[in-house]
């Protein structure tokens, strides 16, 4: 049987989306009401005016408008966002063909993320497999239409009418159904195993690490029922799925964040050592102090910036390690409800934590180990650079002080000098005329110099002289005792 007449039963899609409610510092994020509104647009694609009430009953609205004061003082491990019921109920007849399209969204937080769980289906009816595109028209429940912060998953449910002997070829046509009118490539199978006696398949559509944000991945499960108590387990098994799919959005959007961080790192350190091989020269210019004093205000703020990027690193090391110890409690308590007449299989599930997981665990550790050594050259430039400048500064402090020294030692002596000695000028002439020096006449300027000019003159090179010998010497004294 093709894919144009396949009919199966009971099928249903489930949207599990997780959008970060609060940064590292517990500040609320710009858009932590986006999850909510991006809901709430789901009203026309699926003609469920119900929808449009949403934000009306969560907690975190109030009179329209988004208010997370009202989530104040309960506990956040697992927090109902619409008191009483929990969850928004909806049902809608289709005429097309009578089929009654029902459904909920039960919105959540998880600790700093808000969650919502989306299902719309088909209740105990038939529908012919290529119909699955309904519950995706114009590819609205995908990642680039929610728009979910950490990302999500899609859950396929349905349950095949007849006999099937290849359940991936069954599994491969629900995900093609439910992606033709998307405009975009449906995701490729990447595992498969059983979970509660019926067979599931992972598909996933893995972007570029550089190019794109893990949020924008197609990730589906597809769940084919083939035992009468998938359901059943599968109710029960529901929040622990929830929180395992959870630790699964936080693993990877840690991952891409420490990747962010390590690249802008990388950048800052790169910089930096362009601009080492450069003191060599700077320390020929003239300017010196002007250039170190630059180059310390420019290096500063990079400086700060690389430790943040690291302290950021070392946060979402923390965040993969915290989350992937929960993952695996979490597989534990779903690996719980299994029995051993469903031959489960969860290695789809196990895969991520032990490959996967692993993988980014190591991949953050590097970046620490490549980034941490230039840590340590950013401090060292600083505190070369600032010796640098201190001993700069101290040899320009040193002859601002020899200066005040020598003026003012200068003032002083002059003005000792002014008053022992009241006439220099006439005193110099007398000397001049008892020693009589041979072949030697006075100058005739200096007689025509004004006596007060001659005297003043006269008193200042007494003051200088002895003021720079007294300068001079109180100066090494000074350096002596700091030795």
């Amino acid at each position: 049987m093709t894919q144009q007449n396949q009919r199966v039963n009971n099928p249903s899609v489930t949207l599990y989306a997780f959008h970060l409610r609060t940064d590292m510092t517990t500040e609320i994020v710009e858009n932590a009401a986006h999850l909510w509104e991006n809901l709430t647009q789901l009203s026309d694609k699926f003609s469920i005016p119900e929808l449009q009430q949403l934000t009306d009953k969560l907690i975190c609205y109030q009179n329209g408008k988004y208010h997370p004061d009202g989530e104040q003082g309960q506990p956040t491990h697992f927090l109902e966002l619409i008191p009483q019921d929990n969850k928004l109920s909806f049902s809608q007849e289709e005429q097309t063909d009578s089929l009654t399209l029902s459904g909920s969204v039960h919105p959540f937080r998880l600790h700093d993320v808000y969650a919502a769980d989306f299902t719309i289906g088909y209740k105990n009816q038939e529908i012919e497999l290529n119909q699955l595109h309904r519950f995706n028209p114009q590819g609205c429940l995908l990642p680039t239409h929610i728009q979910a912060s950490l990302g999500q998953t899609l859950l396929l449910y349905t349950e095949p009418l007849d006999s099937v002997t290849d359940y991936q070829t069954l599994a491969n046509e629900c995900v093609q159904a439910f992606w033709q009118t998307s405009n975009q490539a449906s995701p490729r199978l990447i595992n498969k195993g059983k979970l509660f006696g019926s067979p599931i398949f992972e598909y996933e559509q893995f972007p570029k690490y550089d190019a794109q944000n893990p949020n924008e991945l197609n990730h589906i499960l597809v769940w084919l029922g083939t035992h009468s108590d998938t359901l059943e387990r599968a109710d029960k098994a529901n929040r622990w799925l929830i929180n395992l799919l959870n630790c699964r959005r936080k693993i990877l959007f840690a991952s891409h964040q420490a990747h962010q961080s390590h690249n802008k790192a990388r950048q800052l350190y790169n910089q930096l050592e362009n601009k080492s091989p450069q003191f060599e020269e700077i320390k020929k210019r003239d300017e010196l102090l002007i250039q170190l004093e630059s180059g310390l205000i420019n290096t500063l703020p990079k400086a700060f910036e690389y430790s943040r990027h690291l302290r950021d690193i070392e946060e979402q090391r923390n965040t993969l390690n915290a989350n992937a110890k929960n993952y695996t409690e979490l597989l534990t308590e779903i690996r719980s409800l299994s029995k051993d007449e469903f031959k489960d299989d969860l290695k789809f599930l196990e895969v991520f934590h032990t490959r996967t997981c692993k993988q980014y665990q190591q991949q953050t550790d590097l970046y620490l180990n490549y980034l941490k050594p230039g840590h340590h050259l950013f401090e060292q430039m600083i505190a070369t650079t600032r010796g640098i400048v201190e001993i700069e500064n101290q040899k320009q402090g040193q002859e601002f002080q020899f200066m005040i020294a020598f003026v003012g030692f200068t003032l002083g002596i002059s003005g000792l000098s002014a008053m022992t000695i009241l006439n220099p000028t006439h005193w110099l002439l007398q000397m001049f005329e008892k020693i009589q020096p041979p072949l030697y006449e006075i100058p005739q300027f200096f007689s025509a110099i004004p006596e007060e000019m001659a005297n003043l003159s006269f008193h200042l090179m007494v003051g200088g002289g002895l003021a720079f010998i007294i300068s001079r010497s109180i100066l090494y004294l000074l350096h002596s005792a700091k030795k």
